[in-house]
């Protein structure tokens, strides 16, 4: 028996050494082309500027896994969305990424969604940022520059009677076709260019379930 349970813990620790790297757990360093650990890459803890409490963020192995896959992606042009319960800092996390990208390339535009929020609603604070750039392209305002829309609570408009939530129906035309109906007028379609979309969503337990469609747009991370 004493042999046995010998002979089972040998297995045990040659099974372990023979398992594959977790990506989660690790990133791929091009300098050495290897697998590192991605707790190399958490910088050190600054207090922040303003010196106010609400503005503490100390990194974790988290925050600074999820800002990089969020800066990857960006570069990539690929729409980045996390899911994750109150208290994950999904947002804060988000806000952390974009500090860390280059401020003369990129403007940033975030909107809440509430309850009350409508489509009109949505529509009307894009149109508030972008301008005319050709015939019938409109984009930042800022010249050179790519806008990041930001979306958080993107689960709380209203499910409306037909099993909607409007604001989402509009929100995934933008994002699948980059490009918005005029309202009123000749409904002139205008195509929106410089534009990359980012949200934060709760789980639809006890939340209103978005739409799957507008889902499978993103690239989805669950925030633990």
């Amino acid at each position: 028996m004493e042999d046995r349970e010998k002979f089972n813990q040998f297995i045990t620790q040659v099974s372990q050494t023979l398992l594959p790297p977790n990506l989660y757990d690790n990133f791929y360093d091009p300098s050495s082309l290897n697998l590192d650990l991605w707790e190399k890459k958490v910088p050190a803890y600054e207090p922040p500027a303003d010196k106010k409490f609400a503005s503490i963020l100390v990194p974790t192995v988290d925050t600074t896994r999820y800002s990089w896959l969020l800066n990857a992606l960006l570069q990539n042009k690929r729409p980045v969305m996390f899911c994750g319960d109150s208290g994950t800092a999904k947002t804060v996390t988000v806000f952390s990424a974009f500090r860390q990208l280059d401020p003369e390339a990129y403007m940033f535009l975030s909107v809440n969604f509430s309850s009350r929020t409508t489509s009109k609603n949505f529509q009307d604070v894009v149109e508030e940022n972008i301008d005319k750039k050709s015939l019938k392209s409109y984009g930042p305002k800022v010249l050179g520059k790519k806008m990041i829309l930001f979306i958080d609570d993107l689960n709380m408009p209203v499910i409306d009677k037909y099993g909607t939530q409007q604001p989402n129906a509009l929100l995934k035309f933008l994002v699948e076709k980059n490009q918005l109906y005029q309202r009123g007028g000749d409904l002139e379609l205008r195509d929106i260019v410089d534009v990359q979309y980012v949200g934060c969503i709760s789980p639809p337990n006890g939340n209103n379930k978005v739409d799957p469609r507008l889902m499978s747009l993103y690239c989805v991370f669950n925030v633990t």
